[in-house]
């Protein structure tokens, strides 16, 4: 699912076209999947934003072209010096208020801000009326990036066997199912990317 989450969130919902500027905010299973999806579009500026050095390496391997650790660099301004003008999308699988928000900042005119992740149920957003309307900016939820499986999960396949998609790269480590709690404990701390159980 995080697959067609990630990379239906690129290519289906928000349609990224060759040349489109793209920031991805959270660089776990389903953003990693994400910057795959903007490299397949031929984005021409992918734009990873994370708390954790590793994940932001990760993110470089699956295409990203920069890289920003939120930990060291206020993101709105980082964005605006890589991309002055604005960018054309921003994903955010975070789910926090202050991420949305700094999501919004970052658009240039006519940008789309799509909402996948959900850290609590009850986050909201403030969005000012009349920059929206000036700057043309588009908030979109995202459920299962708009995936039509029939469709899109062949084409993954293919992309995959293509040498275009990169799915092995996700898998951080192999486990049996005895070690479930260390894989999880792993997760939890940013270590590892995704722990598949491969042993019963």
């Amino acid at each position: 699912m995080r697959r067609v989450t990630g990379a239906g969130s690129v290519l289906n919902t928000a349609n990224v076209g060759a040349g489109d500027t793209v920031v991805i905010f959270g660089a776990g299973g389903v953003g990693l999947n994400a910057v795959s999806g903007a490299h397949i579009a031929g984005a021409s500026r992918i734009v990873v934003i994370d708390l954790q050095p590793k994940r932001l390496d990760e993110a470089r391997r699956f295409g990203a072209t920069d890289v920003i650790d939120s930990t060291k660099t206020k993101p709105v301004e980082a964005v605006r010096d890589l991309v002055p003008e604005g960018v054309d999308h921003v994903f955010d699988f975070v789910g926090q208020k202050s991420v949305a928000e700094q999501g919004l900042a970052m658009l240039g005119v006519g940008g789309g801000l799509y909402l996948v992740g959900v850290s609590r149920p009850d986050v909201e957003i403030g969005m000012n009326i009349f920059n929206a309307i000036g700057g043309q900016k588009r908030v979109q939820g995202v459920n299962f990036g708009s995936t039509n499986f029939k469709r899109d999960i062949p084409m993954y396949a293919e992309l995959y066997l293509q040498g275009r998609m990169n799915l092995d790269d996700l898998v951080s480590r192999r486990i049996s199912l005895r070690d479930v709690n260390d894989g999880y404990a792993a997760l939890k701390d940013g270590s590892l990317t995704r722990v598949v159980v491969t042993s019963f």
